[in-house]
């Protein structure tokens, strides 16, 4: 191995790096100053506007220098853009200037988070560094006074937009002021904001160089603690008065206590979602309450644990307070067709312990069979009539059974019952029960059991 003190393999790469370079995929040489790339970008020129390698006073330097330049580039550009957002606000195309700002506070953003690069320099490398740089501070970047002049002239142009609209800062900002206006006002408050991130993450970096204190001196003789008072200076001070303008008319009446209940309160959706539950709760609390429609009553104890149920979302003449149990819910619905489906395998499945079948604002119907009501954990039995889906609006229905008692008005539900046994015809032969309208049109039971219920009504009816 090649030990030699003169050579350095470090050394030998730096060389290399200052020449030219052969690209093996254009076949050409980089770094003559010859292509496209290079005389466009003035790449020559770009690149030796920093100190030369045996000229630095520390490895740090270059980075140094090359953050700054970089920085002043990009200060360059966004001063440019905030002169084409003034044409543009002159003329009203707004459109175009919420596109530029945008551009603008990316700019900002950008220079904000190079800072970062300098904070990986300790104080000690800094303080070495700090000694050539003379009286040198922020104040005097070309960079730093052009943005904050082109951040006036944009301020003079919001004022004159402002001024064709005959509207003020306050009008804008104020409820029912121009959604249009607003959006601009708030992208430039971006912008500012975004520029003071800038600033202060300058105050941070030089925070943890040499320190933010009376006693310590920046190069231009002033304390760095009046960095403090620089990084917060806006851009448009109007924009961030205006808050203090608004917030001075604020009233603390009109809202509601912590804990305090909000049913109704100014969202719309909130208010829906408080008649939703009204709605919802309303049936099981009158369900213990309602007449039983049938001469044998299932007791209570038998039920079995609550499971959410659907109920038809479109059924004619809709309440505006309708409950809307079931909505636009994917998984809901599917729960709701696979109860229904497994209450239309169940052969002769009867009414038995049904939980929570609800009629939606039913009208008084003296009615035999309970015609689409939603069955939940109905237990195999003898049965009577099979029983799906949700009657919304259910009609009165002509009786089948004389031996069942007539149903009393029920406002809101239906409650929990058992299929009596079969009774003789008493009023003459049964009356099919029409289905209720679904949202895709009249329901068609799909299985056997509706049709073995129906034929057992007609042998019931022939034995009378």
């Amino acid at each position: 191995m090649h030990t030699s003190t003169d050579y350095s393999h470090a050394e030998k790469l730096k060389l290399e790096l200052t020449q030219p370079l052969f690209n093996q995929m254009l076949k050409k040489w980089v770094g003559t100053g010859e292509l496209d790339y290079e005389r466009y970008l003035h790449t020559g020129t770009l690149l030796s506007l920093q100190s030369p390698e045996d000229e630095l006073v520390s490895h740090d330097e270059l980075m140094f220098q090359i953050v700054h330049q970089s920085q002043e580039l990009y200060l360059k550009l966004a001063s440019r853009e905030m002169v084409e957002v003034v044409a543009e606000l002159d003329r009203d195309s707004l459109w175009s200037v919420v596109a530029r700002l945008t551009r603008v506070q990316k700019i900002l953003a950008s220079i904000s988070s190079e800072m970062s690069i300098l904070e990986t320099m300790t104080p000690a490398e800094y303080q070495v560094i700090r000694r050539s740089l003379g009286s040198g501070s922020g104040q005097e970047s070309p960079g730093y006074n052009t943005l904050r002049h082109a951040a006036d002239g944009l301020e003079s142009a919001m004022e004159r937009m402002l001024e064709r609209r005959g509207l003020t800062l306050f009008q804008v900002y104020s409820a029912g002021g121009p959604k249009d206006l607003q959006h601009v006002c708030e992208q430039l408050v971006t912008v500012d904001e975004t520029f003071q991130g800038w600033l202060y993450a300058h105050y941070q970096l030089v925070r943890r160089t040499i320190g933010i204190d009376r006693t310590v001196k920046a190069l231009d003789g002033l304390p760095s603690q009046v960095l403090q008072a620089r990084m917060t200076l806006p851009l448009f001070r109007a924009l961030w008065d205006v808050r203090v303008e608004l917030t001075a008319g604020w009233k603390r009446e009109g809202g509601y206590a912590p804990g305090e209940s909000r049913t109704g309160g100014g969202c719309p959706m909130a208010a829906i979602n408080a008649m939703k539950d009204a709605e919802t709760h309303a049936p099981m609390a009158h369900a213990q309450h309602a007449p039983a429609s049938h001469v044998h009553h299932a007791p209570a104890a038998h039920a079995q644990p609550h499971v959410p149920y659907a109920a038809t979302a479109h059924a004619s003449t809709a309440h505006a307070h309708e409950a809307r149990v079931g909505g636009g819910c994917p998984m809901h619905a599917m729960n709701a067709q696979a109860a229904h489906a497994t209450a239309a395998h169940a052969p002769h499945a009867s009414v038995a312990h049904a939980a929570h079948a609800t009629v939606a604002h039913a009208h008084p119907a003296p009615a035999a069979h309970a015609a689409h009501a939603t069955v939940a954990h109905a237990h195999p039995a003898p049965a009577a009539h099979a029983a799906h889906a949700t009657v919304a609006h259910a009609h009165p229905a002509p009786a089948a059974h004389g031996a069942h008692a007539q149903h009393a008005p029920v406002a809101h539900a239906s409650a929990p019952h058992t299929a009596a046994a079969p009774a003789p015809v008493a009023h003459g032969p049964h009356a099919p029960v029409p289905h209720a309208p679904t949202p895709h049109g009249t329901h068609v039971h799909p299985h056997a059991a509706h049709v073995s219920a129906y034929a057992h009504a007609q042998e019931l009816r022939s034995q009378s």
